[in-house]
């Protein structure tokens, strides 16, 4: 259950940073204080059990953001992977890792997150297309872990494009 729920807080770090995307178009914008929601079902995962009783769990996941922002940030395919870290107690621990964003019409844009098992902070890291010149940063809370290791994130920020 305790990897389940690593795996989802991995997730909605991802989700949080998915939101963020939501401010890059043909010309200059700046969004303040936007977010949405995200899904992500796992692809992959592999446990290390450390020596002083901790997990290492590396893993992927593929999720959507869907906002009411307008294109290219309305719907949104991500391929995520990161690195869960979980104390020995199965109850602590900190996520790290980076997600890929693919707009409907082929844009791409990326953002790498860092947080615990709740929630954490997302910065995105490049851009192309439609997502070009982006920049910008927020904060996601993981807000269900599904069994399986789905993930429902929320997340905000505020982001521009040149």
């Amino acid at each position: 259950m305790f990897m389940t729920t690593t795996r989802m807080a991995g997730l909605s770090l991802a989700g949080a940073i998915v939101g963020l995307w939501a401010c890059a178009g043909a010309q200059a914008e700046t969004f303040k204080d936007k977010g949405g929601r995200n899904v992500y079902v796992p692809v992959s995962a592999e446990n290390t059990k450390q020596e002083d009783g901790s997990t290492v769990e590396r893993s992927s996941s593929t999720g959507i953001a869907i906002t009411d922002l307008p294109f290219p940030f309305d719907f949104q395919k991500q391929q995520c992977s990161n690195s869960v870290y979980i104390a020995a107690d199965g109850k602590s621990g900190r996520v790290h890792g980076f997600c890929d964003i693919l707009s409907s019409k082929g844009d791409r844009a990326a953002f790498f997150y860092v947080g615990d098992l709740a929630g954490g902070r997302w910065t995105f890291i490049d851009a192309a297309g439609a997502y070009a010149g982006l920049k910008g940063e927020g904060t996601y809370k993981v807000k269900v872990a599904m069994p399986g290791g789905g993930l429902v994130t929320e997340w905000t920020g505020s982001w521009q494009t040149d």
